[in-house]
């Protein structure tokens, strides 16, 4: 399955920037557009693994539940 990432404004409108099948280089182009970004931005970049386009968006926009009471307190 391939890593797809999106660049996401401030009103969850997406932007696939690229579809990667390693990981290593997914991470890096979000590590590099995330750098190049200017401050205060409202713009985010964030990295889906998933079958397709539309998964990785969906997968994106779920609000996940805490896995451990911490997470609950930090949320």
């Amino acid at each position: 399955m391939p890593y797809f990432v999106f660049r996401i404004t401030a009103d969850n409108q997406f932007k696939l920037v690229n579809r990667f099948d390693r990981f290593p280089e997914a991470k890096q182009v979000c590590r590099d557009m995330r750098a190049e970004a200017a401050p205060g931005s409202n713009e985010r970049i964030r990295m889906a693994f998933a079958k397709t386009e539309n998964e990785a968006k969906r997968l994106l926009l779920d609000r996940r539940s805490p896995a451990s009471p911490l997470e609950e307190w930090e949320a």
